[in-house]
């Protein structure tokens, strides 16, 4: 059980700072001149860079581990959290392919080196990571009915 709300906890504190990336801190630095908008965004895709790819592996990894025989998951419970494990593994294999690349190339900007399309990869990137915050947050509802129906 304490693996079950660990597993609970990492995954849903993920999706809350995933959600508020995407639903206030871009709106709020999207408001703001670039010369503050630009080495803002750029500490906060060096400081995510480092972080979200421990926590992501990390949530994926304990949701994994519910879906040993160890856990004793059975029915319903072990497909719910099958399934959620299978969102996170996309999830994840999505974020490498996708918003990674763009995070790696904002996370170098800087007021005089920005690029002509800027706004627009920062675009492309807020729509990727709001499919992949969607998908995490689903997941989290499978996780978290996971263990209601356990």
């Amino acid at each position: 059980m304490i693996l079950y709300l660990l597993a609970i906890l990492v995954l849903g504190l993920m999706c809350g700072s995933e959600l508020n990336v995407g639903a206030f801190a871009h709106p709020t630095l999207n408001a703001q001149t670039p010369d503050v908008h630009v080495p803002v965004r750029a500490a906060l895709a060096k400081l995510f860079g480092r972080v979200m790819p421990f926590w992501m592996v990390t949530s994926t990894l304990l949701n994994l581990l519910l879906l040993l025989p160890f856990e004793g998951l059975t029915g319903m419970a072990w497909d719910f959290a099958a399934i959620a494990a299978g969102v996170q593994v996309c999830a994840a294999l999505f974020s490498i392919i996708f918003p990674v690349p763009i995070n790696n190339r904002i996370m170098r900007w800087t007021p005089a080196t920005v690029p002509q399309d800027w706004r627009a990869q920062e675009h492309r990137w807020d729509g990727l990571h709001a499919f992949r915050t969607l998908g995490l947050i689903g997941s989290f509802a499978l996780l978290t009915l996971s263990l209601a129906v356990r």
